[in-house]
């Protein structure tokens, strides 16, 4: 299960929000949404799951900027247009009229954007589901990244039309401080693709940290109480930031 709603009883924090776009190669147009503590501050690239950009992933980038970052959350979809309505099936449909290495080259894009508005190098990512994929592969084909993934797909399901690389060819070339998270009863993403990937990345780079955790399946975050510690999945949010914080050099 992907996230779309804000958790309940969650309230965001004050922070500057701006609708803004990110100019790319092909003379188009991406949008996204730029929540910032301060101008200069660290970026954060958050890379949204098949839904898109949501409630959640709005709320995701206001406590990063109260964390002290600037957060960055892309409309990957925006070729494809908003669903037509709620659900897996429509996300799916249009999940599969998009060029994921096409995306990937998008996000290289708004990482750019982010970097060049940052006084503080490397650029952070954070992706979930689909884009926890993407964030394995960006940390694989390029510096300067420090990267937290969620579920992300070692091996792109079958069904994905244009998939992007499959991050566990690209392990050996994993680079960065990065840190990622499964649910032990994840049967979306193949719990025997993560051990392999764990294990291939643990020996190509040694900064890579990951948790499994007991009794959780996919999508846990969008149903944890991020502000708990003694939340399971609220926890990995605190890590989360923590890893963040320390990597892009925040006090």
């Amino acid at each position: 299960m992907c996230h779309s709603d804000l958790p309940p009883g969650q309230p965001a924090p004050d922070a500057v929000r701006r609708e803004v776009g990110i100019p790319l190669p092909t003379g188009e147009v991406m949008p996204a949404l730029h929540v910032t503590a301060a101008p200069g501050a660290p970026g954060v690239l958050i890379i949204a799951d098949m839904l898109g950009r949501s409630p959640f992933y709005e709320h995701l980038a206001a406590l990063l900027a109260a964390a002290g970052f600037q957060a960055l959350l892309p409309d990957v979809f925006f070729r494809q247009g908003p669903l037509p309505e709620p659900g897996t099936e429509a996300a799916v449909a249009r999940r599969a009229q998009l060029d994921e290495r096409q995306s990937l080259d998008d996000l290289r894009v708004a990482v750019d954007w982010l970097g060049k508005r940052s006084t503080t190098i490397p650029v952070g990512t954070i992706g979930f589901c689909m884009g926890g994929t993407f964030a394995l592969d960006l940390a694989s084909s390029r510096g300067e990244l420090v990267t937290v993934a969620y579920y992300g797909f070692p091996e792109p399901p079958a069904w994905v039309v244009s998939p992007p690389p499959r991050p566990i060819d690209l392990v050996g070339s994993l680079r960065g401080p990065v840190l990622a998270f499964w649910g032990d009863r994840d049967t979306t993403v193949g719990m025997a693709s993560v051990e392999r990937y764990a294990e291939q990345a643990a020996d190509a780079n040694p900064h890579f940290e990951h948790a499994v955790l007991s009794g959780l399946g996919h999508g846990f975050l969008g149903a944890s109480d991020l502000g708990d510690p003694a939340d399971p999945g609220g926890a990995t949010w605190a890590r989360s930031v923590a890893h963040l914080r320390s990597h892009l050099h925040i006090g």
